[in-house]
């Protein structure tokens, strides 16, 4: 599991709250030598009043005085009372012209201060210091169907990279099955915030593909001020899966970033089963509970980052899509390399269904480096 670390409220089972758990930084195409059970030692996250008039009172003097001057206009004597004028009315269109005047200045004024207090350095809106938070909108029907619809011929050109570019997940054995619906069952622990669920996630999309499909993916990144920052991908809050052989739960447990480092909340708490799910099985590897967690029927495991996210750091989600129809790409080895893993662990609970799926030589190929039995 990665060592990012769960932040914001606490949950059951004491999770270090926000500022904790960054995974070290690693060169791209690299991933840590790990020990059986064991997951690389983690880094801390850095995780004014008006002027005053001219005379008394800001009153211009008048000049002339009692007694002196010119006489009043209209030929009125000095002491005389003088007339009351009628009344001063307002006309229909200046009172509409002044009512609008009024509106405009109130809306000007609500814009400059969510502005300025997002803009600001103060933290109180969705940017800090120039850099703003994602906001997730809905993947472009295309964009999707690049992703959930990789080439067989490049599965098969990519099939099990090096373990120096990809990382197989962990096989468990007699444990009892994890189903949902009739069906066995694929849970998914995630957060918007983190980048290496950010990367988990093209992976599981394109694998997931291959058992049924997606609807109302969104397009994000991940926190821009973590590290590696921003990086491309996808959200699962708002989506949802379909499919006859697996039932996938996929809970995106905290929010992203808000307006700094930390400043994230919970998004979609866990349920009992599921947070004991997660505490046993990263407890069983020696871990806290950390980001991404993939439980494939609690017969495989992700727990730890499959690849460098920074492979994707720079892209757009077009960019990225558009090259996983290069099997010699970087990308595509790093996110449809895993996408076969996650396969052969998918298809070790489905009893090896759909056929056409899980015979392919790729999949069967990281059967074997996982360690499931045939």
């Amino acid at each position: 599991m990665s060592v990012v670390q769960p932040g914001g409220n606490k949950r059951p089972g004491g999770s270090p709250g926000p500022g904790q758990g960054q995974r070290p930084q690693q060169k791209p195409g690299q991933r840590p030598q790990q020990k059986p059970g064991q997951r690389p030692p983690s880094a801390a996250r850095r995780p004014p009043s008006a002027k005053p008039g001219a005379g008394a009172g800001g009153r211009v003097p008048q000049k002339g005085g009692g007694g002196g001057g010119r006489p009043p206009a209209g030929g009125r004597r000095p002491g005389t009372a003088v007339p009351a004028g009628p009344p001063r009315r307002f006309s229909a269109t200046t009172m509409a012209f002044t009512a609008i005047v009024v509106v405009v200045l109130v809306v000007v004024a609500l814009v400059v201060v969510k502005v300025t207090s997002g803009s600001g350095g103060s933290g109180t809106g969705n940017c800090l210091n120039g850099v703003c938070a994602p906001v997730p909108t809905k993947a472009p029907p295309g964009l999707v169907s690049e992703v959930t619809n990789v080439p067989a011929s490049v599965e098969q050109a990519v099939g099990v990279p090096s373990s120096s570019l990809v990382g197989a997940p962990t096989y468990v054995g007699g444990q009892p099955p994890l189903t949902s619906g009739g069906k066995p069952e694929a849970l998914f622990i995630g957060a918007e915030f983190c980048p290496y669920c950010a990367a988990e996630r093209w992976a599981m999309i394109v694998a997931f593909s291959r058992f049924g499909s997606f609807s109302n993916l969104y397009e994000t990144t991940s926190s821009p001020w973590d590290d590696p920052s921003a990086i491309p991908t996808f959200t699962f809050h708002y989506a949802t899966y379909t499919s006859s052989y697996v039932d996938f739960t996929m809970v995106e447990h905290e929010s992203n970033d808000k307006d700094g480092l930390g400043t994230r909340s919970i998004l979609e708490p866990l349920t009992t089963e599921q947070n004991d799910l997660w505490s046993t099985y990263d407890s069983k590897f020696g871990e806290p509970e950390g980001f991404p967690f993939l439980d494939m029927g609690n017969k495989v495991i992700v727990y730890s980052p499959s690849y460098n996210p920074e492979v994707l750091s720079g892209y757009t989600q077009s960019a990225i899509a558009a090259q996983l129809t290069n099997p010699k790409s970087a990308i595509t080895q790093s996110i449809v390399g895993t996408a076969n893993y996650i396969t052969a662990g998918i298809c070790s609970i489905t009893g090896q269904q759909p056929a056409p799926v899980c015979s392919a030589s790729a999949v069967t190929a990281a059967a074997k480096t996982i360690g499931i039995p045939s």
